[in-house]
């Protein structure tokens, strides 16, 4: 079987399985700091759903080529811009609506819960942004702020809640 990553080819051992393969393949990425972003087998996509033990166990015998292609981790964030700045408005977005609700006194806290999800991940997503450009992380700063607003609707206190939102939470994750 012809192997390929990025510009890299070698042929496989005739004893060799797609496992092995697979594994050498991630280590020859890893080592020059890449991550295996897409794999094509005899021209079908495999994705890791795909990866099963049955399909890793196959001998490469039963295959022609595999075709792989590697990024960097600057390079996977660079390209997931769009996607988590359009994550980032849709959490805003939610929030506003959230604060809203909460100063006409609608408590939806099973929509409210579900948001908070989403603003954890958020969150995680603009520390590991900050992180990688070496730029002071919100983080601290926004957990404080959701402890607040945890403790206004324990005692159901929708109009603190709204201002949390408001004023203190949604304009960092918005930054």
């Amino acid at each position: 079987m012809n192997i390929q990553l990025d510009n890299e080819e070698w042929q496989a051992g005739s004893t060799a399985t797609l496992g092995d393969i697979l594994t050498d393949l991630s280590e020859r990425a890893h080592a020059r700091s890449r991550i295996v972003t897409t794999v094509m087998l005899d021209s079908r996509r495999i994705t890791d759903r795909d990866l099963d033990p049955h399909l890793l166990e196959q001998p490469s015998t039963h295959y022609r080529e595999l075709v792989a292609t590697s990024a960097t981790h600057e390079e996977i964030l660079e390209s997931a811009r769009g996607a988590i700045e359009r994550y980032r408005s849709l959490v805003v977005t939610e929030g506003n609506s959230l604060a809203n609700q909460f100063r006409m006194g609608i408590q939806d806290l099973s929509a409210f819960d579900a948001w908070l999800g989403k603003v954890a991940d958020a969150v995680e997503i603009i520390e590991n942004d900050q992180k990688r450009l070496g730029t002071q992380s919100p983080g601290n700063a926004i957990a404080g702020w959701i402890e607040q607003l945890l403790a206004a609707r324990h005692i159901h206190d929708t109009v603190r809640m709204a201002d949390l939102l408001e004023y203190e939470i949604l304009p960092r994750i918005a930054a």
